[in-house]
C-alpha cells in the first residue's frame, strides 16, 4: 500500500531560505520547483522532505536536509532503463557506501539516492 505524500504546492521562493541546507534550487520563471514531504519508514525522520521537479515524465528530487538526489529519477528522465542503474553502480563499487536505497512506500521516492556531487559527476559522464 502506498502512502499519499504530504506536499506543498507553493513554489520555492526566489531568494534562498535561511534554512540549514546549502542546497537551494534556483528559481526561474521557466521551471516550477516545488517542495514536498513524503512519508517513508525507510528514513529515521519518518519522511523525506524534497525539492522536486518534473522532467520527461519523471521526478527529479533533492532531499532538502542533506542534498541527496534521487538518481533513479535523473537516470530515467535521460531515457535510460531503471535496471541499468544496478549495472552502473556495480561497475563503481566505491559508490556503494554513499548510496541510500528507498524501497517500498510511495512510488515517487523509491530508488537510489546519492549525494549531489556524486550525481553531478555521474551525470556529466
Amino acid at each position: 500500500m502506498q502512502t499519499q505524500p504530504s506536499t506543498s504546492s507553493d513554489q520555492i521562493p526566489p531568494s534562498p531560505a535561511s534554512g540549514h541546507s546549502p542546497f537551494i534550487p534556483y528559481h526561474t520563471t521557466k521551471h516550477r520547483v516545488t517542495k514536498g514531504r513524503y512519508i517513508t519508514s525507510n528514513d529515521p525522520r519518518g519522511y523525506i522532505p524534497v525539492y522536486e521537479y518534473p522532467l520527461n515524465n519523471q521526478w527529479v528530487m533533492m532531499d532538502v536536509d542533506d542534498g541527496y538526489v534521487l538518481w533513479t529519477g535523473i537516470w530515467k528522465a535521460l531515457g535510460n532503463a531503471k535496471a541499468d542503474i544496478v549495472k552502473m553502480i556495480e561497475s563503481q563499487p566505491e559508490l556503494e557506501s554513499q548510496l541510500r536505497r528507498v524501497r517500498g512506500g510511495y512510488l515517487k521516492i523509491q530508488g537510489t539516492w546519492m549525494p549531489y556531487e556524486v550525481a553531478l559527476r555521474l551525470a556529466r559522464r
